[in-house]
């Protein structure tokens, strides 16, 4: 819901300072329903699980409220900003990450140069390749990729994204999002992490095609890299939606919930500095009365699998997910989902399942 200025101000204090060439959008998703879950290991002897149900918060679309806006500069050139913070249905108030977490920006748009901004906000990755993705909770592509999941934003961050040429477009971003020096005695140590994200997509009628590359460093003796490349083609009838990536020396913002499972059964959980992953995903999606079907099947597979590493405690990972969506109005839609996964997080023995249904509103 556009609001004016004025009506902006009532909601966060900013009272009195109205222009005439100032616009601010007032926006926001609210996403709920009931889930289920059951992460479950079984193997030589060992055998545990857990299992949890109830109010799912930010199923298909992380539940959020925001502002962003523009003033008009002259000359096709704006000023721009967006601030979004979390939101939890359930809880009644924001997430564990306070403030506006997941993006605050500041920048300058141009109708002919793009647009430049500063602050927090998302990679490349998840802006361009992860377009591809239809799946949902465990059937999200970034189950199987690093730095294409919503978690990965950088921090302290430079943005650039070119304008639109015959149907292409390409971003580079960099962030330092900690820098520390200490000096004992004389002596120097320092902590310089810093992220790069690059990208570039072409985009016209019924084809998408997008390829992506990050890496982030830190004190750590090397840097994890992701690359990926993703398609989709709307046959009208069915959309098929590809993408393939791999990973170097661990994942990237990468969502795993078996990871403390298998460190509460078995014991540490490292992809370490050695890791290697091919990454694999398949979508259909299919309009089914007035609503959308979609099914997937993403994999990944690892280097993990031998005497050094985990020998055969590794597996490769596939997850299988449908989901439909249905919408009510323009704005409010009604969905349901389910996924099953094995090998969950590379380790064998380990199984996924659930099963939800929710509500999904935006204004």
């Amino acid at each position: 819901m556009k609001k004016t200025l004025l009506a902006a101000a009532l909601c966060v204090g900013f009272a009195g300072v109205a222009q005439a060439e100032t616009s601010v959008t007032l926006y926001g998703i609210l996403d709920t329903g009931y889930g289920y879950s059951q992460v479950k290991y079984d193997r030589n002897n060992v055998q545990g699980s857990s299992t949890s149900s109830g109010l799912r918060d930010g199923i298909f679309n992380g539940s959020r409220w925001g502002l962003k806006g523009s003033e008009d500069l002259g000359d096709g050139l704006r000023a721009v900003f967006q601030l979004e913070a979390n939101a939890n249905l359930g809880e009644g108030s924001g997430t564990k990450h306070s403030g506006f977490a997941r993006q605050t920006f500041v920048g300058l748009s141009s109708d002919s140069w793009g647009v430049f901004t500063m602050g927090r906000q998302y990679n490349l990755g998840n802006s361009f390749t992860h377009d591809v993705n239809e799946g949902v909770s465990f059937g999200d592509m970034d189950r199987a990729f690093g730095a294409q999941g919503s978690s990965t934003r950088m921090a302290n961050s430079f943005k650039y994204v070119t304008p639109g040429f015959s149907g292409f477009k390409a971003g580079i971003a960099y962030g330092n999002p900690e820098t520390t020096v200490t000096r004992v005695n004389g002596v120097s140590a320092s902590d310089r992490s810093n992220h790069l994200s690059t990208a570039l997509k072409y985009e016209s009628g019924p084809l998408f095609v997008a390829a992506s590359y990050d890496r982030a460093s830190s004190s750590l003796d090397h840097a994890i890299t992701n690359w990926a490349i993703a398609g989709a083609y709307d046959f009208e009838v069915v959309k098929l939606h590809l993408a393939y990536g791999q990973d170097r020396y661990g994942k990237l913002g990468w969502a795993n919930e078996a990871k403390d499972l298998y460190e509460e059964l078995i014991g540490a959980y490292s992809l370490g500095k050695d890791f290697k992953s091919s990454n694999y995903y398949v979508g259909l999606s299919a309009p089914v009365g007035a609503g959308t079907l979609v099914a997937s099947w993403s994999r990944s597979s690892s280097n993990l699998d031998d005497g050094d590493k985990w020998g055969d405690a590794a597996k490769t990972q596939n997850i299988y997910h449908v989901n439909y969506k249905y919408p009510l109005s323009k704005r409010t839609s009604v969905y349901a989902y389910g996924s099953y996964g094995t090998g969950v997080g590379y380790v064998d023995g380990v199984k996924v399942k659930e099963a939800g249904l929710g509500l999904n509103h935006k204004f």
